[in-house]
């Protein structure tokens, strides 16, 4: 691994098998730690141009695809296919960054078992799943609860509104996947349901609290997200703690079923909440319109 010049053209005597949807950064890491060198070592004897590996999650370049395909002996396609490189604008929005915020624990049991411990598949930093779509178990939390066992349908206070939350995560894979049959983008949708409101308190409607757009569609969510207030912001949904997801996926496919319910979120969204959420409303028409002109029937 010191030799550079001599071994400049030379692919790695090992390559490691990926498993599904492995992220880039996942598999080079898992290939420092067979080589016994850490991650910064392995991307400059690589000459990546870059010591940090998660960055080439997000950007790629072609000299990088290059080297990798080289070193690797990998068809770039699969590299580039790795990464999140071509998601859209508004999916790169709900793709988590720092630490996974979410894991499969059967699929991490499999990893280990077949000798690919610690890998990371790409869905485990999407913000808008709550199941494995290899295996179909319930994600787990690894932020709040990175010890447990138990999956998100358990742990979070909204697991009551599982069935919904999945309708809410197919809706935006059918979005993905280029269904045109929407008249509403769930994107700006999730965004627009998180914008922040004022509510009435007590029995003579003063002294007004923080409150959320999706508040209206499920009461509960207010009181349980005053406390972290400062987490929940329709301008970074990825940030929102997955505990809280099931609730957002559940809004979400009531408004995409039922999008009068747009009309009474609007009348109890006051103040500045109200032309935000106003924006996104029609930004979430423009987007789904725009998404049908590039996806033709």
């Amino acid at each position: 691994m010191t030799n550079d010049l001599e071994n400049d053209h030379r692919s790695l005597p090992v390559v490691l098998r990926p498993v599904a949807d492995e992220l880039l950064s996942s598999w080079l890491v898992r290939h420092a730690a067979y080589y016994g060198v850490t991650g910064p070592f392995f991307a400059k004897w690589l000459r990546l141009g870059t010591p940090n590996l998660s960055t080439l999650d997000h950007r790629l370049g072609l000299e990088q695809v290059a080297r990798l395909s080289e070193k690797l002996r990998c068809d770039p396609v699969t590299l580039i296919a790795m990464t999140f490189v071509g998601a859209t604008s508004q999916s790169a929005e709900l793709i988590c960054r720092g630490r996974v915020p979410q894991m499969c624990r059967a699929c991490a049991d499999r990893h280990a078992r077949e000798g690919a411990s610690g890998a990371v598949p790409r869905h485990w930093r999407k913000a808008w799943r709550v199941t494995c779509p290899a295996c179909g178990a319930a994600l787990s939390d690894t932020n709040e609860r990175p010890n447990t066992r138990e999956t998100l349908r358990e742990t979070s206070p909204f697991g009551g509104l599982w069935r919904e939350a999945l309708a809410g995560e197919a809706i935006i894979e059918r979005f993905l996947r280029g269904d045109c049959s929407f008249e509403l983008s769930p994107f700006a949708l999730m965004r627009a349901l998180l914008v922040q409101t004022w509510r009435p308190f007590g029995a003579n409607g003063c002294n007004p609290v923080i409150g959320w757009a999706l508040g209206t569609l499920i009461p509960e969510f207010d009181e349980l997200a005053r406390p972290i207030k400062r987490r929940i912001n329709h301008a970074a949904v990825a940030s929102l703690p997955i505990s809280f997801r099931p609730a957002l996926l559940a809004g979400l496919s009531r408004a995409i079923a039922d999008p009068a319910v747009l009309n009474a979120i609007r009348d109890e969204t006051i103040l500045r909440g109200r032309r935000a959420f106003e924006r996104l409303r029609e930004q979430a028409r423009i987007d789904a319109h725009a998404a049908a002109k590039s996806h033709p029937t």
